[in-house]
């Protein structure tokens, strides 16, 4: 095995270069890169655990577990077969697909379900680090998450994680996050944020995205502040944020799940619970962001100091 990561609490041990954190000790997931197959449009033998198809029909991905046997299907992309829950795992890349994708799917949907048939917390969220404390942005895919962590780290912030963020409880201190990703993956039209950054801390990747590796990364757990929902908006003028209550609260996060299509009723009703849990301790906001490009310079500063303000939590 070639690298060694630590990300989401885990040693993670990888043929597969992936954009994580460097690590070392023991291992709790294991990736081995396979040979070459074809990899079929159809859903894999055993009982399903998640699948999501496009539009028309058509499947995009696909888990089941046969036994002691689970696999994750993206058909004519990838195939990743592993244990019940995918610790240790052989990556099979479809025949003539682009490699590029393997890290991409990886270190994004593989890392979540292991998590989730871990039964931990997993948030599709962003989250960067403000004086000792995460920051989670949380919201469907193109909600602007990976924006706005960013442009947040643009302006001083660390990077604690992008798209797949673990929550774990921490007794009285509430909630803590622990650091994944070491870059942001943006869509086409936010790239002007990368255009300051030195050009060995961005690159295309194989879906189509750009990848931004901030200055800085957590290195460590970090206390959960708050999860913000963002509504970018191009009419508004300043930043405005409003309390979502518990009871709403909870129905938003139910609402923007990390594995669309996910089924397995018994890890279904643990996020459930845990997702109660968070929202009773953890504030939940709404926030109207001015939205680019082009992105206004001061924007991230009026956020920071908009959820910095006692009323707020």
């Amino acid at each position: 095995m070639a690298y060694r990561y630590r990300a989401h609490g885990l040693g993670i041990v990888s043929d597969v270069e992936l954009p994580l954190p460097p690590g070392d000790g023991a291992s709790d997931v294991t990736l081995r890169l396979g040979g070459a197959v074809d990899v079929p449009h159809r859903r894999p033998d055993g009982t399903p655990l998640a699948e999501l198809s496009r539009e028309g029909g058509r499947l995009f991905y696909a888990l089941a577990r046969a036994g002691e046997r689970t696999v994750l299907r993206y058909p004519e992309l990838a195939e990743f077969t592993g244990d019940a829950d995918l610790a240790d795992v052989t990556a099979h890349p479809h025949r003539g697909a682009d490699p590029g994708l393997l890290p991409v799917l990886a270190s994004g949907t593989l890392l979540a379900v292991h998590l989730l048939l871990r039964r931990h917390l997993v948030l599709h969220a962003s989250a960067v680090e403000a004086e000792g404390r995460a920051l989670a942005f949380v919201g469907a895919s193109g909600m602007g998450k990976s924006t706005l962590a960013a442009a947040l780290c643009g302006a001083g912030c660390g990077l604690v994680a992008d798209d797949v963020l673990r929550v774990d409880p921490a007794g009285a201190d509430g909630f803590v996050v622990h650091p994944g990703s070491t870059e942001s993956r943006l869509r086409p039209n936010a790239r002007q944020l990368a255009d300051s950054a030195p050009s060995s801390a961005v690159r295309p990747t194989a879906d189509g995205r750009l990848a931004l590796r901030p200055g800085t990364h957590a290195d460590g757990p970090l206390p959960l502040t708050a999860c913000v929902v963002p509504r970018p908006s191009r009419e508004a003028a300043d930043v405005v944020l409003r309390r979502v209550p518990p009871s709403r609260a909870l129905l938003w996060l139910c609402r923007f799940p990390r594995v669309l299509g996910w089924s397995d009723p018994s890890s279904l009703g643990h996020t459930f619970q845990a997702l109660g849990d968070l929202v009773e301790r953890v504030p939940l906001f709404e926030a109207t962001v001015p939205w680019g490009p082009p992105f206004r310079p001061e924007i991230p500063a009026r956020l920071l100091e908009a959820l910095a303000e006692p009323a707020r939590v």
